[in-house]
């Protein structure tokens, strides 16, 4: 298996893996969806709500907002020395008091740690009005995308074939297929049809319905390419990393049952 970045930003990345299974590229996407843990509020203790929403919405609104994680900093609550009852080594309270009239943002609550925080500073949870007032205390955790959605750290995250597009010598280079191909992947250059770009290709086999001369054919191979995007408690790359290293481990662990068997 071979992996080539395409695209690289802090957020976003586009690589192609190559002679790979697809049993495997999928793992790859599942373990990134639900594997790699980030930090979300858990929980939320209200001492003061008077605002127009009930508790439970402000509790949801807020678990949604995600936090900046360092991973290594943290344990989870269930293999934590406290027992899961709750310590600085496995959760952070963010605390919130504010009186209206105003907006409250994710910026304005206050952690006790500085590194997890909200990842934007300008999510809306609830509009104060004259007299409300609300003082919250959000506790966060370690968790995973297959325990709650608000743990997940990706937005997208999705892999497509990279086809082979062969071109027959029988080709009249009549221009159909590529007037046909909606994404622009086939050129017509100095009387010959070619590939212009085959990471653009989502097979949708317009060009090989419109060539009466079956000059040219889209297979599938062993390649995909790969668009990860996070929604910010962790670079994209650490995402592909980290969720690589949890199917290693789990293919360690299958090692060790096998043993035994």
């Amino acid at each position: 298996m071979e992996i080539e970045f395409i695209e690289e930003s802090e957020n976003r990345i586009v690589f192609t893996v190559k002679d790979a299974p697809v049993a495997l590229v999928n793992s790859i996407r599942r373990a990134m969806m639900s594997h790699v843990p980030t930090m979300a509020v858990d929980h939320i203790n209200v001492y003061m709500n008077t605002s127009y929403l009930y508790d439970e919405i402000l509790a949801h609104r807020i678990g949604l907002i995600p936090l900046k994680t360092n991973v290594d900093k943290f344990n989870f609550p269930d293999k934590c020395e406290c027992g899961g009852e709750g310590c600085p080594n496995c959760q952070v309270s963010l605390r919130l008091n504010a009186e209206g009239p105003r907006t409250i943002y994710s910026g304005d609550f206050v952690s006790d740690d500085p590194e997890t925080r909200p990842v934007y500073d300008n999510i809306p949870v609830v509009v104060l009005y004259e007299g409300q007032q609300l003082m919250i205390e959000a506790v966060a955790r370690l968790g995973t995308g297959k325990e709650h959605a608000k743990w997940r750290p990706v937005s997208v995250c999705a892999y497509k074939i990279i086809p082979e597009i062969k071109i027959d010598e029988k080709c009249n280079s009549c221009g159909e297929c590529v007037e046909a191909c909606p994404r622009n992947v086939l050129e017509l250059a100095e009387g010959k049809v070619s590939v212009k770009d085959v990471l653009k290709c989502s097979m949708c086999m317009e060009c090989v319905n419109v060539c009466d001369e079956g000059a040219i054919s889209v297979e599938e191979t062993n390649d995909f390419l790969f668009t990860v995007e996070s929604i910010g408690p962790m670079p994209a790359k650490e995402i592909l990393r980290r969720s690589i290293e949890v199917l290693m481990n789990k293919a360690e662990e299958m090692n060790k049952i096998l043993e035994h068997i």
